[in-house]
């Protein structure tokens, strides 16, 4: 069985403050750092920061200022890359999407059947929260930040309906789906592995219970076979 992704980091190209909250590794992508341009770095270093500074200090404390010292760079710096807050925040989340995207196609290169798939799914789902738990609290508040100033409601929608898209696309990727061996409704099982994902992601992250998640992981993987298979 695989091992939940082990979250590698960049090495030695980005600053040590920001290099551990960074999602698309090197080891795990194939991306050449060291052939990226200096501003592709800065603008990874800058997306690392912000991730650290959301979920240290919410979306109204994080400021650029704080973002550009987490980062290492100057403020000025920043703003050449973003021209204000919300951009930045709308480029934080689609550079986590992103990254779980990249991180899920290289994870998942083995033929499976949808079964094994869901459990797969989740597995790496929460050994990924896990070991970095940062990131799934700056998506939480993002979403709580949009929901609550007028009109950034787009942005939470948007977050959920992205996610709900990747889990989609691992589902549909499954060996049976794929040669329609089996013809189960993709759209409710994403949806419902999902959602339940969120409050199980929640409780992790105000408890710190380890044995209870994965306990309740289990469960879901259960439930979702039993209805959808």
């Amino acid at each position: 069985m695989r091992e939940p992704w082990p979250f590698q980091g960049y090495g030695t190209a980005l600053a040590p403050a920001t290099a551990g909250t960074i999602q698309i590794f090197q080891s795990v992508t194939g991306i050449d750092v060291a052939a990226k341009t200096k501003s592709e770095v800065t603008k990874d270093s800058i997306m690392a920061a912000a991730i650290a500074v959301i979920a240290k200090e919410g979306v109204q404390g994080a400021t650029t200022r704080k973002i550009a010292a987490q980062a290492g760079i100057n403020l000025g710096s920043l703003h050449y890359h973003f021209e204000g807050k919300d951009a930045m925040l709308l480029s934080v989340l689609s550079y986590l999407i992103e990254s779980s995207r990249a991180a899920l196609t290289s994870y998942f290169t083995e033929t499976e059947p949808l079964a094994d798939r869901i459990e797969h799914l989740m597995v790496f789902i929460r050994g990924a929260v896990e070991r970095h738990p940062e990131q799934q609290i700056a998506l939480f508040n993002l979403t709580l930040y949009a929901l609550s100033t007028s009109g950034s409601e787009w942005l939470a929608k948007k977050k959920y309906e992205e996610y709900l898209g990747l889990y989609r696309d691992a589902l549909n990727d499954a060996s049976d789906v794929r040669d329609g061996t089996l013809k189960p409704d993709i759209e409710a099982l994403a949806n419902f592995i999902f959602t339940g994902f969120v409050g199980i992601l929640m409780q992790w992250l105000a408890t710190a219970n380890g044995f209870r998640a994965r306990q309740a992981v289990q469960t879901l993987v259960m439930a979702a076979r039993k209805t959808f298979l």
